[in-house]
């Protein structure tokens, strides 16, 4: 718990302290459509050296659309490693199914799936890099899911 806490209260400033596009109007924070239910989930894992927790943070979000939430997945950190289109589509954990391809179906059901500009340049990852169902994403964009009773979970 206390590594969620540090890390969700680590990740946010520093998205704001980063350099991420700031000369846009940030909208009205936690509202989507009303009522609906917002989870962020933050992967800031490397998905080759710590592939389980990259896993359970991918299933987790699939977890929290099957609730009815609406789902940002947060690449940022190592994370920015696992939606490009170097990463290998046949990697996966266990007999889960490959990382790629849970990419692809959360974003079928709705899942968006942000990447930290900031963290990509820190690894060299171009724009171009990302794939097709992910965005390199910006402060407004981001902080758009988050309101006082947005759920975030760290992996």
């Amino acid at each position: 718990m206390q590594r969620f806490v540090t890390s969700s209260i680590f990740c946010i400033p520093l998205l704001i302290l980063s350099g991420c596009q700031t000369n846009v109007e940030q909208s009205d924070a936690g509202t989507l459509d009303g009522d609906v239910k917002v989870a962020v989930v933050s992967l800031t894992s490397d998905p080759l050296t710590d592939p389980q927790a990259v896993n359970m943070g991918l299933t987790f979000a699939g977890f929290c659309l099957d609730e009815g939430y609406a789902v940002a997945i947060f690449f940022n950190v190592k994370g920015v490693t696992l939606p490009t289109t170097s990463f290998d589509a046949d990697y996966k954990y266990q007999q889960h199914a490959p990382m790629i391809e849970q990419l692809r179906t959360l974003k079928n059901r709705g899942a968006e799936l942000h990447v930290c500009p900031v963290c990509m340049k820190d690894l060299n990852i171009t724009a171009e890099d990302i794939i097709e169902d992910a965005f390199v994403t910006d402060k407004p964009r981001l902080f758009g899911k988050l309101g006082s009773d947005t759920m975030v979970f760290t992996y």
